[in-house]
């Protein structure tokens, strides 16, 4: 159960930057930019607590195939004591297939450490973080907002947010200002994107800040983030819209006492220093493929949506009988048999072996009408080196590709990529797709260092 959360979690990483936002602003004199920011700054100086709202969403589409990923989370935060909690949904839609996760997270500081909770179907799990990693870190974003006032301009109109009047200002910042803004773990989570620190240092974010009139405080802050990513992705034929972060302070001073459930308090704490620690430069997680035989059924392409389960062979989509048969068992405790999935939607289940090694699968209804898991099919497998880090479970992709296999073998194998993300620190990320589907094609992902294949991932979903 943890390694499925720790990989769920990570879904969530944006999230973590929004609570930085507390620093906030405050004052009233004659409104100019240079003015409002000042004065928003030193009054927040005032500010005891936050309630906010945090939206992420990004949007990817290739001829009539789209892609979509949201996030909606409500946040309270304290100063004294450092205390946050977050609470929402993150979403994903696929050509029409929806998922929607619940998401949970608290920070506290507990023995001069800080300590993030995090919940993902319905599983919490615990980390202790860097001072500066922080959920709840107030010397974050706006400390130093008005440094940059000569980037805005006021408009000369009030906007309306949380149904009060405020200021607003636009303007652009440039991309080492941006990156300072959001701090590291959001730019963490864009590097997946091969948006890194280097890459983004060249771009220019568009932004806008409201300020409430009587209060002189933050209001909303919006980045849109369409431009940065359309151009990263246009080589490779994908449009990128409505790629935006937007943040909204609803209240200030009215959080009472934020208090750890207890269940909560006793998850098992992770054991890495970060959800992205996985991805880093540093010491190899990932066992090189061992000398695993191949059927003689497991197909030589990608295309041929083979993979090898042990020693047998399914074509996906397939039934879970047909996983079973392979030596895996669908987790019936978490993923419920009779769970409904409705028509053009699909639900996340896991297979696993006796000793606790599993496979990630993608059960997918396309039919007109809402059915049981069980009548659903398997259109995507995914396996990561901690899914089958404790052995008995061989995971084989066609052409023999597995965790542990070499970089350079994938390639000869697979051909030239669709797309992919190249990145010294984190790992590289190579995308192959169907000519008639977005939804189906297959994603290798390669350890930092090694070259090693780390996780990879199988889809044919139409």
């Amino acid at each position: 159960m943890k390694k499925r959360t720790k990989r769920l979690a990570a879904i969530g990483m944006s999230a973590v930057m929004a609570a930085a936002l507390l620093s906030g602003c405050g004052g009233k004199t004659k409104a100019t930019p240079e003015n409002l920011l000042r004065d928003m700054t030193d009054r927040a100086e005032e500010i005891e607590s936050a309630l906010m709202n945090v939206k992420f969403e990004m949007g990817l589409s290739s001829g009539t195939e789209s892609i979509s990923f949201g996030m909606d989370m409500d946040m309270e935060s304290t100063v004294e004591p450092e205390a946050s909690h977050a609470k929402g949904k993150v979403s994903f839609d696929m050509g029409g297939s929806g998922l929607n996760m619940e998401m949970e997270m608290y920070s506290v500081k507990e023995n001069d450490q800080y300590v993030t909770y995090t919940m993902t179907n319905n599983e919490w799990t615990k980390e202790i973080m860097a001072e500066e990693e922080a959920l709840g870190d107030v010397e974050g974003m706006t400390g130093n907002i008005e440094n940059y006032a000569d980037k805005f301009e006021l408009d000369k109109d009030l906007a309306e947010v949380n149904g009060e009047d405020c200021f607003e200002l636009s303007g652009e910042l440039d991309g080492d200002i941006f990156a300072e803004m959001i701090q590291s773990d959001m730019m963490d989570s864009f590097s997946g994107y091969g948006l890194d620190e280097d890459t983004v240092s060249g771009m220019v974010f568009p932004c806008t800040i409201d300020i409430y009139q009587d209060s002189i405080l933050p209001a909303r802050i919006y980045f849109d983030l369409t431009a940065a990513f359309d151009p990263l992705m246009e080589e490779s034929g994908i449009t990128a819209s409505d790629c935006y972060i937007e943040m909204t302070f609803m209240e200030y001073d009215s959080v009472g006492e934020i208090v750890v459930p207890e269940e909560a308090l006793a998850a098992e704490e992770a054991d890495d220093s970060g959800l992205l620690e996985d991805f880093s430069g540093g010491e190899s997680s990932v066992t090189p493929a061992g000398p695993a035989e191949q059927s003689a059924d497991l197909g030589a392409d990608w295309e041929s949506y083979t993979v090898q389960i042990n020693d047998t062979v399914v074509t996906l989509p397939c039934t879970i009988a047909d996983l079973e048969a392979a030596g895996v068992t669908l987790d019936r405790e978490y993923t419920p048999e009779d769970y409904v999935v409705n028509a053009g939607e699909y639900e996340l289940a896991w297979f696993m072996t006796d000793n606790g090694n599993e496979i990630m699968v993608d059960m997918i209804n396309n039919t007109g009408e809402p059915k049981a898991l069980k009548d659903c099919l398997a259109g995507g497998i995914s396996v990561s080196s901690y899914d089958v880090e404790d052995g008995g479970l061989t995971v084989i992709f066609p052409g023999g590709i597995q965790i542990g296999t070499a970089e350079a073998d994938v390639l000869a194998a697979y051909g030239e990529p669709d797309d992919k993300y190249e990145d010294a620190e984190y790992g590289n990320s190579y995308y192959w797709y169907a000519d008639d589907s977005y939804m189906n094609g297959c994603t290798i992902e390669t350890e930092a260092g090694t070259g090693l294949v780390q996780s990879m991932s199988m889809d044919c979903q139409q």
